[in-house]
């Protein structure tokens, strides 16, 4: 495959110029899109579509509690998202788990091209979910476990794909504009203003988001600026083309021990002990960031090609007074570019045969070496996924993918005998499959119920520069790929009406798992030579994990509708490793999440949701100056919250107004008193109120 990434721009831009072409000399034929198998009817949750594969969650009709401020303010709606922000009023960095995997286990996806980046500097650093407001997206899938041969192979714990809105043809000139502006407690502001519209073939979107907050803990204000426009063009035989770019710009306080060690306290915030930092030294974790991409389609007589192309580059400036005599600050400045592509072609056969084939590159870099930029990470993947409709009530999806990593790891002279940079790599395939039976003709109480499997090779490479240069030290000189099998049982069924269960039963047998050793390593002095951090990250020699996910929900009577989502998981080292169960330990074993929807007149709803986490055991790890981290460990007691919400709609005005909707929320009704993954107390009671008006 080398050199094959070199020809992909190229190729695409040919392949995107002649299709056109011949959609317009009518040679494309009508284009069949085999879908898997699933109930008849739509089924589940208001805006929540649960199907075998994977749950749907469309941003049009799924209603908040509050101002969807955030991606993760929709993904809360899933047990099997764990928030892990250290801020609760800030979407913030690497904030969520899924299904008790962390972000260098489970993929983040924008229309199926993987978000990522080296990381390092605060906890894992792969995704800022800040930078990725809902006016962006349409829809977001939540796809459980390694299933899928079309996504990177850390999909260990699943994938979330965010799907954006596709061009459409308008009918005139005049956009559509929707601006929604917000105000909540601690000076809390959150607006939006978004432009659609076209000329024939051509569309356009332009959005602004402005957020900004006081924080509830001392030292914790975030302000956050994001740009956006899209250019699109439609295309023959139902293809588009978009280009688009986006721009962030965050300012964002750290929070800090109150009282400081020294005793300087404030009491217009809350408690707060055992942090990295003191009040004197005013920490931030300032930054800005951009971002383009280039997504496609276009039907064809040998199958709909789909090509995403993205490049970007995230700043962050880890700064704060060392000493309380400081009068100059520290700055921990790093920069991380991302380059990625994805191309892909699938051709339906028959009504009952679909294959995709598909090849995907990510070349991430980051100013860790000397201050330049560096390729650090180059990832190659090639997969073949077929869909076999086998007879009408059996599916099956079969696939294979091959992945390359190759990753450089500094030493600069830390372990004797070795090169200042070491080059290691890995390639490795992973057959994947998923099969879906349809259970009507047995019996008529198994009308509309299905049960699914999913069998897969889990495979994951030292990508993560938390696992290659934990806090600057080369351990990944010693690592080895994680490898294994996951399995899942689904299944699922609808109830009565339109209310559906999922039943996901899942076991992962995972080999090699790499974790932290730092606290037990003996190995890290200089007098280690060649063997030198050989034990300050270390593959495990087993993991299992097991884990249940329960969704339920539908339309108790056409007014109300619910969601009900539990979630349990229970990591176990097999091997006697001390790290196995500092590691493994630090996700709640059990967390519920729950909505109800009741549309009390036309135009008023109530809407309440809430949520349970059980305790947690977690290490906290942040880096205080240059390759210096803290570490301790934070002990969270289970938690209750509940959020409530009145939304009013306004009748349209004809000629002027189209929509407009207000709502009235209160979030941690019950003043519930409870932490975040850092141990620093979680926001108390809130209020607010959004306005949101459409022309």
């Amino acid at each position: 495959m080398k050199g094959l990434h070199t020809m992909l721009p190229a190729a695409a831009i040919l392949v995107f110029a002649a299709m056109p072409c011949l959609a317009a000399a009518g040679l494309a034929t009508e284009v069949q899109k085999l879908e898997e198998i699933e109930v008849k009817e739509k089924t589940g949750a208001e805006g929540i579509i649960t199907q075998p594969a994977k749950t749907l969650i469309d941003l049009d009709e799924f209603r908040t509690v509050g101002p969807a401020t955030s991606v993760v303010d929709v993904l809360k709606s899933s047990a099997a998202v764990d928030f892990r922000g250290d801020n609760s009023l800030d979407p913030g960095v690497d904030s969520i788990f899924l299904r008790g995997f962390d972000a260098k286990r489970f993929v983040t996806a924008i229309d199926g091209l993987t978000l990522q980046k080296t990381g390092g500097r605060k906890s894992s650093n792969i995704v800022d979910y800040s930078l990725l407001p809902t006016f962006l997206i349409k829809e977001i899938e939540i796809m459980p476990g390694p299933h899928s041969a079309l996504y990177d192979s850390k999909s260990i714990g699943g994938v979330i794909n965010m799907i954006t809105a596709e061009p459409e043809r308008r009918e005139g000139l005049k956009p559509d504009l929707t601006t929604t502006g917000g105000y909540a407690s601690y000076d809390t502001v959150n607006s939006t203003t978004s432009v659609r519209g076209g000329v024939q073939d051509f569309t356009y979107d332009l959005a602004y988001r402005y957020y900004q907050t006081d924080g509830y803990l001392r030292n914790s204000e975030t302000r956050l600026d994001t740009w956006y426009g899209r250019l699109g063009y439609l295309l023959p035989a139902d293809g588009f083309v978009t280009v688009s770019a986006t721009t962030t710009e965050t300012d964002r306080q750290a929070p800090v021990n109150n009282p400081g060690r020294n005793g300087d306290y404030d009491g217009d915030y809350p408690v707060t002990k055992g942090g990295a930092f003191d009040p004197y030294a005013s920490p931030t974790w300032n930054g800005d960031s951009y971002a383009y991409r280039m997504n496609g389609r276009q039907p064809t007589p040998i199958g709909v090609i789909d090509l995403d192309v993205s490049t970007g580059k995230e700043n962050r400036k880890r700064a704060y007074f060392a000493t309380p005599k400081d009068s100059s600050l520290t700055v921990m400045d790093t920069d991380w570019w991302q380059e990625a592509a994805k191309i892909q072609d699938e051709y339906a056969w028959s009504d009952s045969h679909s294959t995709i084939v598909g090849y995907d590159l990510a070349k991430l870099y980051d100013n860790g070496l000397n201050n330049d930029k560096t390729e650090r990470v180059k990832k190659q993947g090639a997969y073949l996924q077929h869909t076999w409709n086998i007879v009408p009530s059996l599916s099956a999806r079969l696939g294979v993918r091959y992945e390359d990593v190759a990753i450089l790891v500094t030493n600069q002279g830390q372990i004797k005998g070795r090169p200042d940079l070491v080059e290691r790599n890995w390639d490795e395939f992973m057959p994947k499959s998923f099969v879906t039976w349809k259970m009507d003709d047995l019996a008529d109480w198994l009308h509309d119920t299905t049960l699914s499997a999913g069998i897969s090779k889990i495979w994951r490479a030292p990508d993560f520069h938390g696992d290659y240069n934990p806090q600057g030290r080369p351990a990944g000189v010693y690592l080895e790929p994680e490898h294994g099998m996951g399995y899942d049982l689904i299944l699922g069924r609808r109830l009565v009406k339109d209310i559906s269960m999922k039943v996901n039963y899942s076991f992962y047998d995972i080999e090699d798992y790499i974790a932290t050793n730092s606290e037990f390593a003996k190995n890290s002095g200089a007098d280690a030579g060649r063997n030198r951090y050989s034990d300050y990250t270390i593959n495990l020699e087993e993991v299992y994990r097991h884990g249940i996910d329960i969704d339920l929900g539908g339309h108790i009577v056409d007014q109300l509708s619910f969601n009900l989502s539990y979630s349990w998981q229970d990591f176990d080292n097999r091997g006697d490793e001390p790290s196995g169960q500092t590691d493994l330990d630090q996700r709640a074993a059990h967390r519920i999440s729950a909505g109800l929807r009741y549309d009390l007149l036309a135009n008023t709803a109530l809407l309440l949701d809430y949520s349970y986490q059980g305790d947690e055991t977690i290490k906290v790890s942040e880096e205080v100056a240059e390759d210096v981290w803290d570490f301790r460990e934070v002990k969270n007691d289970a938690a209750h919250t509940v959020d409530f919400a009145v939304q009013q709609k306004i009748p349209a005005i004809r000629g002027f107004l189209q929509d407009a909707l207000v709502t009235v929320y209160v979030k941690n009704l019950s003043d519930e008193e409870y932490f975040d993954a850092t141990g620093f107390p979680a926001a108390d009671r809130t209020f607010g109120t959004t306005l949101t008006l459409s022309f």
